[in-house]
């Protein structure tokens, strides 16, 4: 398939089966946000190309970025759960759509997230606000809105400013898109009423093999990133 001029694709998302669906309702707490609004797995693959698109897991270390691009959370290590289910089709169907090469190895984050938005908890879906994340690809695929409003995803020149792409993903849509070239936001959540309400997402970063973020080496950088500012 492949991206447009823009350097995005919106695309359909194969279905999940019961199991996966069912795994969003005990994702742990991810602590890192400085609220309870958001639960969260995180886990890291090597993908490559063999008649079809294939994962093989990598063993499980924390997550990191460096605080060049998230001035947040930044620079530290990040202890999350791993995933419980195989994402395999999604992120077949993100590889498809992002016309990656089947020649070239490629190192996958996956993030299977959920935010809740009730009376006592403010839905904030993205709490450093419009960023990139200094990967070669993204992909955000939307499983589930419950009872929410906004949530809006957006893409935006490269530092910020008016997006250029604006539009409520729903059940079973996702967006891919070149990293390397803008900027992602997602508005916050509202629930609709006081029973509150959650949006089920998929947050997926891809990299060339020889540009991965994972391993010793990387870590290092990421934690000298928080020195340095």
């Amino acid at each position: 398939m492949g991206l447009n001029d823009l350097g995005y694709a919106v695309i359909d998302t194969p279905p999940l089966d019961d199991h996966t669906l069912t795994q969003f309702e005990s994702l742990p707490l991810d602590p890192y946000t400085g609220s309870t609004q958001r639960y969260r797995r995180f886990s890291q693959y090597r993908l490559f190309h063999d008649r079809t698109w294939r994962l093989e897991l990598l063993p499980a270390r924390a997550f990191t970025q460096p605080r060049t691009y998230n001035n947040l959370v930044g620079g530290m290590l990040r202890t999350l759960e791993p995933l419980t289910v195989d994402p395999t089709p999604l992120i077949a169907a993100g590889a498809e759509a992002l016309g990656l090469d089947t020649g070239q190895v490629y190192q996958i984050n996956v993030h299977q997230c959920r935010v809740i938005s009730t009376p006592d908890v403010a839905g904030v879906a993205a709490p450093e606000g419009p960023h990139r994340d200094g990967h070669d690809f993204g992909m955000v695929a939307v499983t589930r809105r419950h009872n929410i409003a906004g949530g809006e995803t957006q893409l935006m020149p490269l530092g910020g400013g008016e997006p250029f792409f604006r539009t409520v993903l729903r059940d079973g849509q996702a967006v891919v898109f070149d990293d390397t070239r803008m900027f992602h936001h997602v508005t916050d959540i509202e629930h609709l009423d006081g029973t509150g309400g959650h949006r089920d997402v998929w947050l997926v970063a891809v990299n060339r093999w020889a540009n991965r973020r994972y391993g010793e080496e990387y870590e290092a950088q990421a934690l000298a990133s928080a020195e340095s500012a």
